[in-house]
């Protein structure tokens, strides 16, 4: 072969078939001066046989268990300055290696790879089964797949563990091979690409030379890893939360300027002040190397544990799969019928087999052949999250955010898993139209029936967002075909029969749905999800009594299915109030509904925000939600917030100081206010206040606002009468 010369260092892996494959592919496609070793571990004498006779490579014998170490005593053996990786139980295609050397003809690249079947990364390829029947078979497809890519290579972020050529003194300089490789500090120095043309196959087999063993004795037991900035708002409830679960808690802050920092320290956290690269995947990564526990809890910092501590810890101890699927209940904001989902999510897994693949929408993933870890559902694992109600969605900007980070994968990585991320943020930041032409580009070359499912759903949200109800239609039709259960079709016709105004037809629908299931991408559903619909279908029904009953069912469930002003009208309409809320809803969802309460009109928010204040006096949250409010509110209502907030030690958040600053407020309104608070306070914060707003009163208007004042500030309005005298 005429390609500049390379070792190549082979980690012996596999079973002994394999690693024979292996051999016996390696060695056509080597050039004269090139050089091979063989990594061989302690403890598999079979692949020892398989080394007899093979003088065309060296063998190093009894290598290190750690993937890292076995490349670094590989490279300890060689010369050249560009050295290829080579996992034992890869079957390698003819040529493959020329267009992997072709990529250094550039001096800025410092790593390429082929693409490779069973590789985390981006060299993964999705290879057709028949490929595989036969040595001869891949052979083919392989000759026919390098004609097809010739020529074509891919800058990317990173590449796999599994076969990988890199300059030498670029590895040195990135602090030498790791486990999984220092791709961040190779990044730094240069280019790393995929050259599409060069073909491989992992067999990726549990005799994986790359795959660590499994310590089930190792201590301790559980590590909750959270990333996180500027989340004090939830982060301490979210830890408190963990303290009987796990046994350490390690928070990677990708740049706080709040007291998310203090906060965690506080609750005993491990804390590793870290940077924000745009890459969920990569931070999470950055947090698992600080984690220490055999098994590990991906936590969000707006997510809380409500499950059974002890009964999790008891089902780790038993179990054999690498992760553990959670139920996860997404609090989706308070529009008419948005309700609350449910999904089913491996967030726990054994540290050594996992880490986290993906910029945006991330997921768990074999640390080896980027393949989803599998494992069953533990039903005693519930995380409760707030992350997508619409307050704290525009707090943190999350649709904005995830819609660039979205296009960002699109660009780091081929595959339809990044344009189904795209197409989801899209119409979640309401780029509509363009979610439309991305989600039909993605069903267009969706092959697997998960890609089928998953873009057929988002477009009919998308025609339905947009009340372009035939097309949604015709897609839930077309949804009907593929789906493997009637829920997976049944979430959406249910919006679509309430869009078209047939609200019997969708109280019909809501009937058919179980109580709790999982449709076909494994998110849950159920009647509870339909909650607002359900209540605001019988209302359009006027059947006033079954909706007010449905709706105080869901209450004491825990849910807030419609907006506070829907709340008042429904309750109302069957002689009802606001007050019932208060009573109906447990405590543990007060938080919940405090975010509910941020959206309400100020009247609805004030008059709810009071019966809670009955139900719990001098609960935080309350007080917060009231400063934010009260400046909204009338005069009298201002004032009786005013005096609680002082009274509880929060005198700078004074509702009465916050609406004579606000100019939306008339003079007159923001005068008073000022008056008051200098007169019951003796607040001097006012007097500036209260100079600016009655330079706002016209001269017409004047001696009616000192009237008033007279009512209620008669010290500040005789001072004010002397002055002027």
């Amino acid at each position: 072969m005429s390609h500049i010369p390379v070792s190549v260092i082979v980690a012996a892996g596999g079973s002994p078939d394999d690693f024979h494959a292996c051999l016996e592919s390696l060695r056509p496609s080597l050039g004269m001066c090139d050089e091979v070793v063989c990594v061989l571990p302690a403890g598999r004498p079979e692949l020892r046989a398989e080394l007899r006779g093979q003088s065309w490579l060296r063998v190093l014998d009894g290598g290190p268990v750690d993937p890292g170490e076995r490349w670094a005593t590989g490279l300890e053996a060689t010369r050249h300055p560009i050295v290829v990786l080579l996992d034992g139980d890869v079957v390698l295609s003819a040529h493959w290696l020329d267009p992997v050397l072709e990529a250094f003809g550039d001096p800025a690249v410092v790593a390429a790879g082929p693409r490779c079947q069973h590789s985390y990364g981006p060299q993964q390829a999705d290879l057709p089964d028949d490929a595989l029947t036969s040595a001869a078979a891949f052979k083919a497809f392989a000759r026919d797949w390098r004609q097809e890519h010739r020529d074509e290579f891919t800058d990317v972020d990173r590449l796999g563990p599994v076969c990988v050529a890199i300059r030498r003194d670029a590895l040195a300089i990135a602090g030498g091979p790791t486990a999984d490789l220092p791709y961040e500090g190779l990044a730094v120095q240069g280019r790393m690409v995929v050259a599409h043309a060069a073909l491989v196959a992992h067999v990726a087999s549990p005799m994986c030379g790359l795959r660590p063993a499994d310590d089930d004795d190792a201590e301790p037991l559980l590590t909750a890893s959270l990333i996180a900035k500027d989340e004090q708002d939830v982060l301490g409830r979210s830890l408190e939360a963990l303290r009987d679960l796990v046994d350490e808690i390690v928070v990677y802050d990708t740049g706080s300027s709040d007291g998310t920092v203090e906060i965690a320290r506080r609750h005993g956290a491990r804390v590793v002040e870290g940077f924000w690269s745009d890459h969920f995947g990569d931070a999470r990564n950055r947090c698992l190397e600080h984690c220490r526990g055999r098994w590990v809890l991906w936590v969000d910092a707006d997510e809380v544990f409500t499950g059974d501590a002890p009964a999790v810890r008891d089902a780790l101890r038993l179990a054999e799969s690498g992760a553990l699927f959670a139920t996860i209940d997404n609090r989706e904001g308070h529009e008419g019928g948005a309700g609350s989902s449910t999904i089913y999510y491996p967030r726990m897994f054994r540290r050594a087999r996992g880490r986290v693949y993906g910029r945006l929408h991330e997921q768990v993933v074999d640390r080896v052949t980027g393949r989803a870890l599998t494992g069953s559902l533990l039903p005693e694992l519930v995380l409760d999250h707030s992350g997508y109600t619409r307050l704290r969605a525009l707090v943190k900007n999350k649709a904005q955010r995830n819609l660039r980070l979205a296009k960002l994968a699109a660009e780091d990585v081929s595959g339809l898993t990044a344009v189904g991320n795209l197409a989801r943020s899209q119409l979640g930041s309401g780029h509509i139209e363009e979610c439309i032409d991305t989600a039909r580009r993605g069903l267009a070359e969706a092959r697997e029936h998960t890609h089928h499912v998953l873009f057929l759903k988002i477009l009919a949200d998308a025609y339905l967002a947009v009340g372009r109800l035939a097309e949604a239609n015709e897609t839930i039709e077309d949804l009907r075909k593929v789906a493997n259960t009637p829920f997976t079709v049944g979430e959406h016709e249910v919006k679509l029969r309430f869009a078209e105004g047939d609200y019997e037809r969708a109280l019909e629908l809501i009937g058919e749905l179980p109580e709790s299931g999982a449709n076909d991408l494994l998110y849950g559903i159920g009647k509870g999800r339909f909650a607002g619909l359900h209540v605001d279908a019988l209302s359009r029904l006027d059947r006033h009594e079954d909706a007010a009953r449905e709706l105080r069912s869901a209450l004491l469930g825990g849910q807030v299915p419609i907006p506070v002003a829907r709340l008042a009208q429904v309750l109302g309409a069957a002689g009802g109030s606001l007050a019932e809320v208060a009573e109906l809803l447990p405590r543990e969802s007060l938080r919940s509904l405090l975010f509910t309460i941020a959206e309400a009109p100020p009247e609805a928010a004030d008059e709810l925000l009071e019966a809670l204040w009955r139900r719990y006096p001098g609960e935080p949250g309350i007080l917060a939600l009231a400063a934010r409010v009260g400046r909204q509110v009338p005069l009298i209502r201002a004032m009786e917030w005013s005096a609680r907030l002082r009274q509880h030690g929060f005198p700078a958040r004074c509702t009465l100081l916050t609406l004579s600053a606000d100019t939306r407020r008339t003079p007159r309104e923001r005068t008073l206010a000022a008056a008051i608070a200098l007169e019951m306070f003796h607040d001097e914060a006012a007097l500036p206040l209260l100079r600016e707003a009655l330079a706002g009163v016209l001269d017409a208007d004047s001696a009616a606002v000192l009237d008033e004042m007279r009512i209620l500030a008669p010290q500040v309005s005789a001072n004010i009468e002397l002055a002027d005298a």
